[in-house]
């Protein structure tokens, strides 16, 4: 994978400990500030959110920009191409970086161009201040914070995923999916011993069976109230038969044996905007080229033959709702982001 050390690219990557993966923790993991916040829905065009199609994290910070109205004020890039020196920019050809007149082939210059001594990996998401030529954050979870505390239309119901009468269960359920799930899939796929594959599997699936249970009495993960939980756990389900199945070696059930799992996949899919943000063909052709190092000839899985277009039926578990900033919660049609009267 590579990464940057004191500013210098380096084939080096510094993710295992004892066999297992590690996931490195960021530099750029800052609080959103007031100001930025400000910025991200009265300054059209100065943030950029730099993302992959392939990267789960990415989709985070894709769907709360789409959910919270964002697409007119905050310009997204796709970096996209083959990875030599981790992400490439945009396809191989240069790109010029918002703000400046500075071209870029790698995603690690920008870092460089924010952080001259940075050390660690480039990575997506990126949250790009064209203003100040830096990068406000790398983390998806902080660009989340900062996407959900925007209020765009002032006239409309300001929604918000991270309610504060829930978000000590949030973090919570965030946590243990995250330590589960979401990283565990990378655990278990980029393990390099079979104890910490194994120990990583167990976790996967503990995760999934404990949320089958949990979805199969409750819409959403916190009753009928979608939360940012829900959204940071919607991509790992999205790529679980196409990606960490297979290639992961996640391969006790697919996410299609969970009936509960697998329809709460598919009635957040419906949502308005969240397909936009899913492109299965460059998730599995770039995992399969770029995840790891037992598929050395870069042959890309067949795809799981599944509709994620079909009806969910999740609607007889109650209505699907979202909670106002002020407190208290509104009716939602996921398909069009209106407000039921």
């Amino acid at each position: 994978m590579g990464m940057l050390i004191e500013g210098r690219w380096s084939e080096e990557d510094r993710i295992h400990s004892a066999g297992a993966f590690v996931r490195p923790a960021s530099v750029f993991d800052q609080e959103p500030r007031p100001e930025m916040i400000e910025g991200l829905g009265g300054e059209p065009g100065r943030y950029v959110l730099i993302a992959s199609l392939s990267c789960p994290w990415s989709q985070r910070a894709l769907i709360l920009r789409q959910l919270k109205g964002l697409a007119s004020t905050v310009p997204i890039h796709i970096a996209h191409g083959p990875r030599a020196e981790g992400y490439s920019a945009n396809g191989g050809a240069p790109w010029i970086v918002p703000g400046s007149a500075v071209a870029i082939l790698h995603l690690h210059q920008l870092y460089t161009l924010s952080h001259p001594a940075y050390s660690g990996r480039s990575t997506v998401p990126i949250l790009w201040d064209s203003l100040d030529r830096r990068i406000v954050s790398n983390e998806s979870a902080v660009i989340m914070r900062a996407f959900d505390a925007v209020q765009v239309d002032p006239l409309a119901p300001d929604l918000t995923f991270l309610p504060d009468r829930l978000r000590h269960e949030i973090e919570e359920l965030n946590a243990q999916i995250h330590a589960g799930l979401n990283n565990g899939v990378y655990r278990a796929g980029f393990a390099e011993t079979q104890a910490a594959y194994e120990s990583a599997v167990q976790e996967v699936f503990a995760t999934l069976d404990s949320l089958e249970r949990r979805l199969s009495r409750q819409r959403y993960l916190l009753d009928t109230t979608i939360t940012d939980a829900d959204w940071r756990l919607f991509p790992t389900l999205v790529r679980f038969d196409a990606v960490y199945y297979l290639l992961h070696k996640c391969c006790r059930r697919r996410l299609v044996d969970y009936p509960a799992l697998w329809a709460y996949a598919r009635d957040l899919y419906a949502w308005r905007g969240v397909a936009d943000t899913v492109d299965f063909q460059v998730m599995r052709e770039a995992s399969f080229a770029n995840d790891t190092s037992s598929n050395a000839n870069g042959i890309v899985a067949v795809a799981p033959d599944v509709d994620w277009h079909a009806p969910h039926g999740r609607q007889r578990l109650g209505p699907a709702r979202a909670a106002l900033r002020g407190g208290g919660s509104v009716e939602i049609e996921p398909a069009t982001l209106t407000v039921k009267a």
